[in-house]
């Protein structure tokens, strides 16, 4: 039965490269803030088909971010879920970019198979200045392994992901999104749309 109920929480806590794995992990966001976000996402290929995920995010400190999500999609991946905690190595400060790394776990429903997958992305980030408006680019690599429990084989996944976030010009604390994923080995092309909802 202990075995039995390990299994159940490793599978819903446990997941692979999303199309959005960085997310608002890199917005600076201020002090204690609860972040709701939902996202459309859109895959290209292997599994190709669109969908809505609902993120939430919360801001521990100053350099720790942790993030949970859940998503479906009209695809071969039917649906995912995934936690991640984003750790800030060097700031944004001056010319000085932000660099972080983001530690995931994810599960994913792809073709009838549950995919298990725990990876990290290296991340580096910098404000800029947009006509006047702030926004965030980043760039990224998630790499992850991927555990297909159907048949108990692994395969390890990298890709390029690139996104910007920034506030809004309609909504009074609107933050909207939108991020890349390239495939590099085992991956896919996808590309997400996301509105997020600063609350206290």
């Amino acid at each position: 039965m202990r075995n039995i109920l390990i299994t159940l929480i490793l599978s819903v806590f446990t997941f692979s490269a999303f199309a959005s794995i960085i997310g608002l992990s890199n917005h600076p966001f201020t002090m204690q803030k609860h972040i709701v976000t939902t996202e459309f996402d859109n895959y290209l290929n292997n599994g190709a088909g669109a969908g809505l995920t609902a993120r939430y995010l919360q801001r521990i400190n100053s350099s720790l971010n942790v993030d949970a999500a859940a998503g479906f999609t009209n695809g071969d991946r039917a649906s995912n879920m995934r936690l991640g905690a984003d750790l800030m190595l060097i700031p944004d400060y001056g010319r000085q970019p932000k660099v972080s790394i983001k530690g995931f776990l994810a599960t994913e429903s792809f073709d009838g198979d549950r995919i298990n997958s725990f990876g990290m992305a290296p991340t580096i980030s910098k404000g800029f200045s947009f006509w006047g408006k702030e926004a965030f680019p980043y760039l990224a690599i998630p790499l992850s392994v991927n555990m297909n429990t159907e048949d108990n084989t692994y395969e390890t996944t990298s890709a390029l992901a690139t996104g910007i976030s920034g506030k809004l010009p309609f909504g009074e604390n609107l933050v909207g999104n939108f991020a890349i994923n390239l495939p590099m080995r085992n991956s896919y092309t996808s590309f997400v749309f996301g509105i997020s909802l600063p609350v206290q």
